[in-house]
């Protein structure tokens, strides 16, 4: 038990500049991107380009450009100040006071700010790890070279008031000396940046309330590129539901509060952008699909509420209500998953649709809509009708089971042939030969047309796609060689053993 009467005095315990060493240190490339287009969204920016800056095919700077509102001398300060945390909107994307700082050191050594507002002086302000790490210092730029980057910033995106953020001094990037090596890793990155921002963003893009562009140039000419636009990735965007009844909701109460499960299954076979992410299986992001504002926090992952399984792969959840982030569910700084509270836990297990579907239930039907659609289905081939010498009970039933060709019809018929040969193809006439030598084996009650009706059968179906080419090929000819070889043997064996 803690107790007040044990307290004597207290001290304000500043925060010691070392820890500027760790920040970012879990943030990926794209995802800092991402918190950087955070920030520009806050500023209500509804253009964004993403300028990846190379030098003989190596990537040396990173620009993050808006048309927000900007920041004067006073909110700049406060942008580059740690753990700065102002008035955030029940719309912001923002939460920690954090992200410019974490997202920036956790992938170069230098981060500056340029920004301009209606009405305001242009201002700088640059902050070097080095130095950061250790007095928390943050250098103030010139106007004049800010109003610069004003008219910079008009020519890059067709808008002066703004804010640019750059990255230079990159600590993940390439830097090896093989040019393949380089331009591969360069792709790849621009491909992982377009593909994280294109499904985190994919509605604020897909209704047109933000345009992300990124370009990838040498630095010299990059002023005079234009960049591509991230298309919206949609990781609910299939055409057609997997299971009827769903797209399902499932509500669960946490006290006075009512949290909704939007349950998806998606289709089973399918392999398009949105089921495949980031050039991934779907099967990967089977899970919960957190929003915040229109922001996906959560791409998939079940957080401990359930299991990962091959069969639960069409399983998706959207949670699209921020207020339960901070009292059942615990956002990253990073914002790339949420911890699961115990009380959320306890609130899903009980949470139920209006027809009375559980969580549980859910999982299972994602299953059995898995199974279902990986069960093979066997395809019975029509073939061609045994005619003449096949008794007429086995025709019918040949038909009823396979269904019949609309084509000549196949005969049976027993004619002289040598010892040891126990059948033959008559191609032209497709007809069956049986060596007439053994016909007492198999009709020992006498000879009729449609004796001997089990050996008759059993040669039809080894024979009939011979009989349903056009032609015989070289493996239909092998095939009619191997077939002979093996039952003129047994044919023989077989007379052996019934006269010893």
């Amino acid at each position: 038990m803690v107790s007040e009467v044990e307290v004597v005095d207290t001290v304000r315990l500043k925060p010691d500049a070392g820890l500027v060493k760790s920040l970012g240190s879990h943030h990926t490339f794209e995802s800092a991107i991402a918190d950087l287009v955070d920030n520009c969204i806050d500023a209500e920016a509804t253009r964004i380009s993403v300028r990846m800056l190379t030098k003989d095919e190596r990537l040396v700077q990173v620009e993050v450009v808006d048309n927000g509102k900007g920041m004067d001398a006073a909110a700049a300060d406060q942008a580059m100040t740690l753990g700065h945390q102002r008035k955030y909107g029940d719309t912001d994307l923002g939460y920690f006071g954090v992200g410019l700082k974490a997202a920036s050191f956790g992938q170069s050594e230098v981060l500056t700010v340029w920004s301009s507002r209606y009405g305001a002086v242009p201002v700088g302000r640059r902050i070097k790890r080095a130095n950061f790490s250790k007095d928390f210092s943050c250098q103030i730029l010139s106007s004049e070279a800010a109003a610069a980057v004003q008219i910079q910033r008009k020519k890059q995106i067709d808008f002066a008031w703004g804010t640019t953020v750059v990255w230079s001094g990159l600590r993940s990037t390439y830097h090896g000396r093989n040019i393949a090596e380089a331009r591969e890793w360069l792709s790849k990155t621009e491909l992982a940046v377009r593909q994280h921002l294109g499904v985190t963003f994919h509605r604020l893009i897909a209704k047109k309330a933000i345009v992300i562009d990124i370009l990838v140039d040498e630095f010299e000419y990059a002023d005079e590129a234009i960049g591509t636009p991230v298309k919206a990735i949609d990781p609910f965007g299939y055409a057609t539901s997997g299971r009827p009844g769903y797209p399902k909701t499932i509500v669960a109460t946490s006290g006075s509060h009512e949290i909704r499960f939007k349950c998806h299954i998606w289709p089973a076979k399918t392999d398009i952008p949105g089921y495949r992410i980031q050039g991934k299986s779907g099967e990967k992001f089977q899970g919960f699909y957190i929003y915040r504002n229109d922001r996906l926090l959560q791409v998939g992952g079940w957080s401990a509420a359930a299991n990962s399984s091959t069969q639960r792969r069409l399983a998706r959840v959207i949670i699209d209500d921020a207020s339960v982030i901070g009292s059942l569910l615990t956002m990253n700084p990073e914002k790339s998953g949420l911890r699961f509270e115990a009380g959320f836990k306890d609130a899903l297990a009980h949470a139920q649709a209006r027809d009375g579907t559980t969580f549980d239930q859910y999982l299972l039907d994602a299953e059995d809509t898995y199974k279902t659609a990986n069960k093979r289905t066997i395809k019975r081939h029509p073939v061609i009708a045994p005619d003449r010498g096949f008794a007429p009970a086995v025709r019918k039933q040949i038909g009823a089971e396979l269904g019949l060709i609309n084509s000549d019809a196949l005969e049976i018929r027993w004619v002289r042939m040598g010892e040891g040969d126990f059948f033959d193809i008559d191609f032209g006439n497709s007809t069956l030969l049986l060596n007439q030598r053994y016909r007492h084996l198999f009709a020992p009650q006498g000879s009729s047309l449609n004796d001997a009706p089990l050996i008759k059968a059993l040669m039809f179906l080894l024979t009939h796609q011979i009989f349903e080419g056009t032609n015989l090929g070289p493996k239909d000819k092998d095939n009619i060689a191997l077939w002979r070889a093996i039952l003129g043997a047994a044919v023989e064996a077989e007379e052996e053993i019934r006269y010893e």
